[in-house]
């Protein structure tokens, strides 16, 4: 009966691609959208993630990391930020598709696992109480608890409060990003 029941709703309700709609078996991406998915490996910069076309050893920093360096020493990304994984991210955080979560964490969490490695704790940067009550859930806080358990690392979800609601960040610049938050979370550097 089972199983009858889950081949009318194959039928009736196929799963798609999450980024192109097409039927796919199983949740995920159909060959073709995962064929184009970008994922970052070494070599790449030891401070920014960005990655090298070839290996000049250890510690290497790319030029915009010396020219402009971050306010942070280490950031990784699991993958390129291109068309693909911008439908992703998109249907994640706007488009209710928690589903992606759990893949997206785990990327996430292979991605980071050297920086993992000397987290105390992992700390989602929150939403302001209206965007969160508009969105119903605080993806940042999500992607945290999958990458957490991934890694046996605990989740300090208090340790940021967003007493500000800043604009969204879409669009912005660097700076205007940075001017952006001024204020949105007060003690933080």
């Amino acid at each position: 009966m089972r199983a009858s029941l889950a081949r009318v709703l194959d039928v009736a309700l196929p799963q798609l691609c999450a980024t192109c709609r097409e039927p796919v078996d199983g949740a995920g991406l159909c060959p073709a959208c995962w064929s184009q998915l970008c994922f970052i490996a070494p070599p790449y910069c030891e401070r920014l993630g960005t990655p090298f076309p070839f290996d000049s050893g250890p510690g290497m920093l790319s030029m915009e990391a010396i020219a402009d360096p971050p306010a942070y020493h280490r950031a990784r990304a699991a993958v390129r930020y291109d068309d693909i994984s911008s439908k992703l991210v998109h249907a994640l955080k706007y488009g209710d598709r928690l589903d992606l979560a759990p893949t997206m964490g785990r990327w996430m969490a292979n991605a980071g696992r050297e920086l993992l490695a000397d987290a105390d704790a992992i700390v989602p940067v929150p939403l302001h109480w209206r965007r969160q009550w508009m969105r119903r859930f605080n993806q940042s806080a999500l992607l945290a608890e999958i990458i957490a358990k991934a890694r046996g690392r605990m989740v300090a979800h208090g340790a940021l409060k967003r007493v500000k609601a800043t604009p969204h960040q879409v669009g912005l610049g660097k700076s205007e990003r940075a001017e952006n938050v001024q204020g949105g979370f007060p003690g933080a550097r």
